[in-house]
């Protein structure tokens, strides 16, 4: 470590340590002063009792009995008053006559300039129409208590009812007006900005101050770029007297007492606090908005969301934008009354009267608009005690769902309610129509056996058949069981489901059949969506919500009912969710538990739980004629073509006769050669054993005997592990032309990844039939969980007459999706499957064939609705006798690290060893591979050695990716090199874009040296990737030519763009990014490339271009895959000058690794010829074993990133008179200068550990702003960048 290095770790420690000794001192100071805040002498209220005008102090007298009425007192309008009304756009003189003629109210006065505003543009159309004046009132007011529940809803806390049926605000994020109207007069303001605070304000340097803007001390935060909302940097919500978030932009809604809304346009106005959106546009949109809800007036509908809608439509918008000028924007030319008039004429305790079609609250009772007034207030003004608690990282989760402890009363209020809305609902006519069409279905049959068993039974297992209903009705029975009973007994019912569709296209349905929206006694709830209101007594989430929830809600207090769908699925969730139940129902015997699935090993689940009870119900599928390859060949004729991508290659043909030598036994082997010598062909010499594709002509023949010899043919050279697109397409063909005698319907193909419905979808755009060019003949829906839930619902709209419907999905649409018209599947027998991949050490996703179960689960789908037909692209013989019957667990077959986290999050599990955990699962996974798991959570510094969670093991367990991934995604975010780490964490996920061509692999190795930089295959894959972005913004063809020049795959490449879009999600969903971002928003405003650093912005991204950086936190995700360096005793030559040391060749290095021993770089890596490493240390991804062990991709990585990034503890020692640091049982150790340099190196990585622990227990700081979190950042990045 150089001197200067030195000298500043040592001054940013010593600093660090005396702000925690001052800590204490500064709280006294700040204590008396939070006992007594500073006041205006002048204007000094109460929290929430100021007036909107100041009186006059001068007393006045009354005279006497005369005819002259007294002066009434000259009334000072409050400033606060007069600028939260010019923030709807009205110039400041009409706000001061308005407040004045309506005594001071605020609301009154706003009401009073909108109608004045608005008469005047819309005049008699204001009018009430007579059909309006009919409707009752109570039914008006109901219709309005609906809409607000589902905006609540909707809108979540950005909706707030400020005055119950009177007033509701929404909170939006006008992104466009901002960057139209923020961005200039930032730059200027960031320049004149002068502090005239006396000192820095020491909590804040910590983290965290809890007097928030309220301080006297100065909070320095460098200006940060406004999006939507006023952010702030320091967490100071908790100064605020309510949680509502202060919006730039507001959308008001005005109803007066006996408003006929829907039947009558409300009062609309639009607010801003963006000081450069000039007054006359706000003007403008509200009148905009005001004449749109006057138009739903006439036709009855509720407006309130289509104008958040509006509001949202930059187009519409911002053609309002271009008038510049409004008569009630600049001031009055003559006032209708002047001030001393008015104050004449009336005493100043009597209100004007009102125009009956006006909007004014005088009818407003006074809490009301006290109540108005004090929350307008508080937005700037009022103080507020605070209670400041220092939590750890799990009671963090504890407060989060203080959400869910409802108070009892408001919950049987709001059951009372409930009941009765569904009593009337049941005497409709929509609701009995229903009913009956619920009633055909057979888990209707079982209703009362269901509801006989429960009441007996705390867990039930129930197994139906495809098409039964038992997704959709049996929760229904729980529910409407309660809803005929009394308020204390209305079931709260969870339903789970595997995906997000599943839970998003479900709700919706029963939503439907209950004749209510969704939102109201059901809802959904997925990662990042919510529909669900306070009403919501049957919620369908995915498996992960509910998981979640049980961080901080840990025996899910007021549930009464948990439903877990499809369990047959048997993911890693839902297994660790069946243990999570079974420790909750022991604890709450008043929780009741349903286990429901199509195919189902019902005995295993009920011998889980105790031996509970099971119930079958049959199923209502329709027949299915099933068909297989040699089928699927015969009836499209189909022929392989010399050349063609899906014929078996000599070089598989060979592996497979090895394959098949290789599984014989020694008799079977000498059996083998005699027939071949002899030979003989026994027709029953075939064994079952053996799959199709180590069989020759003559030997398919002997199997599939019936089938034509041109199939067979086609069979025998076929790669039968490859989707075969040209088939697919050649039975879409058949499907639509209509030659056969089966019914017109949808079509469902399924694939096993995006990347397959990618290459099918552009492959049939090619193809006349399905492109629409000249006729209108098809029309094709993807459908996969990265899809928004928009784009996923298009799938369930019926097409017209004449078109046929194509759906290519992955099996997300296998179970609890029902397409009702769909009457055609094709399955290509294919899936993606969650594995461990031994060779990287980590999980991957790979193609596997799907199981018996599966099959049967995707042909049902033709049969839901009518007669259908499936054709399965594997033959009949793979199905009988290859296939497996149910899939392997997932937890079984995955690296076990993310369970592993999450077990720990859990309060009910924290304290217990993982191996009692585990052993407690319903089939638990291998030993070893827990064991394996434990030792690499270890290695990167996730778990401690005694199994407790660290501060970066808390943050990893909310990341649902790879513990590698989400290392190097954090540490990308905290050092400020996002891009770049979300780049290469994109490319470990899922693989390398390089592609090495057989017959020009030399060619392609060269190119990739070009992208050679500091010795790391990781910094040539960036190099690549930024080329490629470059590319694809100038057009999609300059991006083609690009990857064809370069050997490198697009496909991976936009893979690579799709992860890192995800990954982006991740991050701000946890707080480590700025809040909000989407993958799907970023992708829509990307302009060619991913968009990821356009959206997360430059301060994310200040360190993107430091190689040395970049390889260091590549350190955090690959740690202890190091390899170090061996380098041959030297050899000398003597030259005119002197003797001088020879570089060795490359071949004379060594590499050893600390499990291996020695190994040896891939010759496709960018260091196979390098033949001088500045640093005797290279980090590796994947190690994989041929004749010999080779590590495929590598990169060079100085010691300090390994000593304070890697996992485990930092030792240091004394050895024969050195500093020795080391690590991992000193496999990796370097001699330190001094003893200094290794404790500052060790109290450095300390520090870094703190600043983790510290963003647990308040997620909103910003490590990149905190002054305390920036000083440590930067200072281990001068660090690692100049040593």
């Amino acid at each position: 470590m150089t001197s200067e290095n030195q000298e500043k770790v040592k001054a940013l420690l010593r600093d660090l340590q005396e702000q925690g000794v001052d800590a204490g001192s500064e709280r006294e100071i700040s204590g008396e002063e939070e006992d007594e805040p500073e006041c205006d002498d002048e204007q000094c209220w109460p929290a929430g009792q100021g007036r909107a005008f100041l009186p006059d102090p001068i007393p006045w007298e009354y005279i006497g009995p005369e005819e002259v009425e007294p002066p009434v007192p000259e009334l000072a309008v409050s400033p606060f008053a007069v600028q939260k009304l010019s923030r709807y756009g009205f110039n400041t003189e009409h706000c001061h006559l308005a407040l004045r003629i309506c005594d001071g109210d605020l609301g009154a006065a706003l009401e009073h300039l909108l109608d004045q505003c608005f008469s005047e543009t819309f005049g008699e159309q204001m009018r009430l129409s007579e059909a309006a004046v009919h409707i009752s009132l109570h039914e008006c007011v109901e219709q309005r208590q609906e809409e607000a529940l589902a905006l609540r809803s909707i809108c979540g806390e950005k909706f707030i009812e400020r005055i119950q049926n009177r007033v509701w605000t929404i909170g939006l994020e006008l992104e466009y007006l901002t960057n139209k109207f923020c961005k200039s007069k930032q730059k200027g303001s960031a320049n004149n900005v002068q502090d005239t605070s006396p000192e820095t304000c020491r909590f804040y340097l910590k983290g965290n101050c809890k007097f928030g803007s309220k301080c006297k001390f100065k909070h320095e935060v460098p200006p940060n770029q406004i999006i939507g909302r006023a952010e702030r940097i320091v967490d100071e919500s908790h100064l605020n007297t309510d949680d509502e978030t202060a919006f730039l932009y507001e959308l008001e809604i005005r109803f007066s007492k006996d408003h006929k809304y829907p039947y009558q346009a409300p009062l609309v106005a639009f607010y801003s606090t963006n000081e450069n959106l000039p007054q006359p546009c706000r003007l403008h949109i509200s009148e905009f908005l005001y004449g749109k809800a006057l138009m739903f007036a006439k036709t009855s509908e509720p407006a309130v969301y289509s104008l958040m809608t509006l509001l949202e439509e930059e187009s519409e918008i911002v053609k309002l934008l271009t008038s510049t000028r409004h008569k009630y924007s600049d001031p009055p030319v003559n006032s209708p009354l002047e001030p001393s008039e008015t104050r004449t004429a009336k005493p100043a305790y009597h209100r004007p009267v009102i125009p009956s079609h006006s909007f004014l609250s005088n009818q407003i009772p006074v809490a009301e608009r006290s109540s108005e007034l004090e929350e307008d207030a508080d937005e700037d003004e009022s103080p507020v005690p605070v209670i400041v608690e220092n939590e750890s990282y799990v009671n963090l989760k504890k407060k989060s769902y203080k959400k869910y402890e409802w108070p009892a009363k408001s919950i049987y209020a709001e059951n009372s309610k409930i009941c009765q809305q569904f009593q009337m609902k049941q005497a409709s006519r929509q609701f009995y129509s229903i009913l009956q069409e619920r009633q055909s279905l057979p888990a209707w049959e079982e209703r009362e056996t269901i509801l006989k068993l429960l009441s007996k039974h705390q867990v039930v297992v129930i197994s139906g058949m495809t098409g039964c209903g038992k997704t959709t009705q049996i929760p229904q029975f729980i529910l409407d069981n309660s809803l005929n009973g009394p308020p204390e007994r209305v079931a709260n019912i969870i339903c789970t489901q595997p995906r997000r569709i599943s839970a998003i296209s479900v709700a919706e349905r029963v939503a439907k059949e209950r004749a209510e929206r969704v939102g109201l006694t059901v809802g959904y709830q997925i990662r990042l969506e919510s529909v669900k209101s306070s009403a919501t007594r049957l919620l369908y989430c995915t498996t992960g919500v509910l998981l979640r929830r049980l961080e901080g809600d840990a025996t899910l207090q007021g549930v009464t009912h948990i439903i877990v769908d499809e369990v047959h699925e048997r993911t890693e969730e839902s297994d660790f969710l069946l243990l999570v139940l079974k420790d909750i129902v022991s604890q709450r015997p008043t929780l009741q538990v349903i286990l429901m699935s199509a195919t189902l090993d019902a005995g295993l689940f009920s011998k889980y739980f105790s031996y509970c009870p099971v119930i079958t119900i049959p199923g209502r599928a329709f027949p299915v004629d099933q068909f297989f390859l040699e089928d699927a060949i015969a009836v499209t004729r189909y022929v392989l073509q010399d050349g063609s991508p899906y014929m078996r290659s000599m070089k598989q043909i060979a592996k497979e006769k090895l394959k098949a030598r290789h599984n014989r036994t020694a008799f079977e082997e000498v059996e083998e050669d005699l027939r071949l010598s002899l030979h003989l062909q026994d027709e029953d010499s075939i064994k079952d054993t053996i799959p199709d594709q180590q069989l020759d002509f003559k030997q398919l023949l002997t199997r599939y005997k019936g089938v034509s010899k041109s199939v067979i043919k086609t069979m025998s050279v076929m790669d039968f592990e490859r989707v075969n697109f040209d088939l697919i397409e050649a039975l879409l063909e058949w499907i639509v032309d209509g030659k056969h005698s089966y019914p017109p319907g949808a079509i469902l193909v399924f694939l096993p990844g995006l990347a397959e419905i990618k290459m099918l979808y552009e492959q049939l755009q090619s193809n006349s039939l399905f492109n629409n060019r000249r006729s209108h003949r098809c029309v094709i829906h993807p459908l996969h969980s990265s899809l928004s839930s928009e784009e996923q619902q298009a799938v369930f709209v019926k097409p017209p007459v004449g078109v046929t419907k194509i759906i290519i999905s992955t099996n997300i649409a296998e179970t609890s999706i029902t397409i009702d018209d769909v009457v055609y599947v094709i399955d290509s027998g294919k899936m993606k499957e969650k594995r461990y991949d031994a060779c990287k050490g980590m999980e991957s996703l790979e193609d596997t064939f799907v199981s018996q179960a599966n099959a049967l689960q995707r042909k049902g789908r033709a049969g839901r609705v009518a007669s259908g037909v499936c054709f399965h692209l594997f033959t009949s013989y793979h199905y009988s006798h290859q296939l497996l019957k149910q899939q392997i667990p997932e937890i079984q077959r995955v690296p076990l690290e993310q369970l592993c986290l999450r077990i720990k999050i859990l309060e009910m599990f924290n304290s217990h060893n993982l191996q009692s955990v585990f052993s407690r699962l319903i089939e638990p996974p291998h030993i070893d591979s827990l064991h394996a798991s434990k030792v690499r959570l270890r290695d990167l510094g996730a778990l401690t050695p005694d199994e407790k969670l660290t501060p970066l093991g808390y943050h990893l367990a909310s990341l649902p990716v790879d513990v590698r991934i989400g290392k190097l995604m954090l540490f990308g975010s905290i050092f400020r090199c996002l891009d770049p780490a979300l780049t290469i964490a994109a490319s470990l996920a899922f693989k390398s874009p390089f592609v090495s061509p057989w017959d020009k692999k030399e060619e392609a190795n060269q190119k990739k040296l070009e992208f050679a930089f500091a010795n790391s295959d990781y910094l040539a894959l960036l190099c690549a990737y930024k080329g490629w972005q470059l590319s694809t913004k100038e057009s999609s063809r300059a991006g083609y030519n690009y990857c064809r020049q370069n050997f490198l795959s697009g496909r991976t490449l936009q893979e690579m763009a799709s992860l890192k879009r995800q990954f982006t999600e991740l991050l701000s969903d946890i707080g480590f990014v700025k809040e909000g971002l989407r993958a799907r928003e970023i992708e829509k405003r990307a302009q060619g490339g991913d968009g990821v650093l356009d959206a997360t912005g430059e301060e994310a991204n200040t360190n993107a271009e430091n190689p040395k950086l970049i390889s260091a936190v590549l350190c955090a995700a690959l740690y202890p895959n190091v390899v170090q360096v061996k380098t041959p005793e030297g050899k000398f030559q003597k030259t005119s000058s002197g003797v001088v040391r020879l570089q060795p060749k490359s071949a004379e290095l060594k590499f050893v690794t600390k499990s291996d021993g020695y190994v040896h770089i891939h010759p496709s890596s960018v260091n196979y010829q390098v033949r001088h490493f500045d640093s005797p240390y290279l980090l590796y991804h994947e190690k994989i074993k041929t004749s010999r062990v080779f590590i495929r991709d590598c990169s060079m990585v100085s010691v300090y990133p390994l000593v304070l990034f890697g996992g485990g503890q930092v030792n240091v020692q004394l050895q024969r008179g050195a500093f020795v640091v080391s690590l991992d049982d000193g496999w990796i150790r370097f001699v330190a200068a001094s003893h200094q340099i290794a404790e500052l190196v060790k109290e450095l990585r300390c520090e870094l550990d703190q600043l983790l622990q510290d963003k647990i227990k308040n997620p909103s700081m910003d490590l990149c702003t905190c002054p305390r979190g920036s000083r440590i950042i930067s200072m281990i990045v001068k660090l690692v960048t100049t040593q």
